[in-house]
């Protein structure tokens, strides 16, 4: 039950009423989420949408994968068998046709979100051509017709870098996700080198240690749990972060963390920017020791003064089974 004047207040978003099993969770997430040093994502950033359309031709993207366990569409092809000196390696997928490809006319992004094992992705992230160079084709044509490799040009990769130059940042949010998937280990990343992503927001004008502070927050339970709040559901566990999300979703607002704040957070995040870190729903089912030092710090700084470990011990075990549920419910067959 809920009072009347609730719903009048808030006409944006009812769905949140309903999203949780356990409705103590939207009490438990108002108390800790009222904190001045909180502010509307919306405030911070200019958020842009990034999608595979800004880097495809037909069926031929630019992605190089950094990773094989990355390799999840029949498009995605083409792998990172080594970087040495200013060219980089890559290997087909399945077969053992392999390209090289100048440094030069790579950037760098993620494909997906999922089987990204750390927060840190500046040496670990995918490479992206920007430019055209002079075995391009030799990428292309495996996923081409001999029509539309024709068609292939520099003006259309001169587009791809248009869009990355447009959408580069330093913090990526995941857009649309599995929050229960044995491949998703977090939801946001930081690179020290500008990126994009595919299905990410990205979360322009943020860099720097501010960078690093946001994507701690972004990967702490109390954000994941605003974000099953708050979220679109599009399938079970899977959901979709839209742009009116971005208006009421809570950050950090940065000039309000004291330098010691600050400190704290980035020591945080050097301790766990380079680990790999299993899925979300195994980090909360074995209250894993790196996910509650995140947790702690933020509840610190916000200014919670109850017990801690009481409190984090029990929302660990409720979002886990929050996420079971989902999972459950989209397992099922109507």
């Amino acid at each position: 039950m809920y009072p009347y004047e609730k719903f009048r207040v808030n006409t944006k978003n009812w769905f949140k009423w309903i999203s949780l099993s356990d409705l103590s969770l939207l009490n438990t997430m108002e108390e800790l989420l009222s904190s001045e040093k909180l502010v509307p994502m919306s405030v911070i950033t200019d958020a842009k949408e990034t999608d595979l359309r800004h880097f495809k031709f037909k069926n031929f993207h630019g992605f190089i994968l950094n990773c094989s366990l990355r390799v999840r569409k029949k498009n995605d092809i083409w792998v990172v068998d080594k970087v040495k000196e200013d060219n980089l390696v890559a290997k087909h997928a399945s077969l053992e046709w392999k390209v090289n490809i100048p440094l030069r006319v790579l950037g760098r992004g993620l494909r997906r979100l999922s089987y990204v094992k750390t927060v840190d992705v500046s040496e670990t992230a995918d490479y992206l051509i920007l430019s055209w160079f002079n075995d391009i084709k030799e990428l292309a044509r495996l996923q081409l017709t001999s029509k539309n490799l024709k068609q292939f040009n520099n003006s259309i990769v001169e587009k791809w870098r248009e869009n990355f130059e447009a959408r580069k940042c330093y913090v990526i949010l995941g857009r649309r996700y599995d929050i229960s998937a044995p491949g998703t280990s977090f939801i946001a990343f930081y690179s020290k080198y500008p990126v994009v992503g595919v299905d990410f927001w990205s979360l322009n004008g943020i860099r720097g240690d501010d960078a690093k502070i946001l994507a701690l927050w972004l990967n702490s339970t109390l954000n994941i749990l605003q974000t099953l709040v708050l979220r679109t559901e599009t399938r079970g566990a899977w959901m979709k972060i839209h742009n009116y999300m971005l208006e009421e979703l809570l950050v950090p607002r940065f000039d309000k963390l004291s330098k010691s704040d600050r400190n704290e957070l980035l020591d945080v995040f050097e301790q766990v920017k380079s680990v790999e870190f299993p899925s979300i729903l195994e980090q909360l089912r074995s209250s894993h020791p790196l996910r509650r030092r995140i947790d702690e710090v933020w509840l610190r700084i916000l200014g919670y003064s109850g017990r801690v470990d009481r409190l984090l011990d029990g929302l660990y075990r409720s979002l886990a089974g929050e996420i079971l549920l989902l999972k459950k419910m989209m397992s099922e067959k109507s």
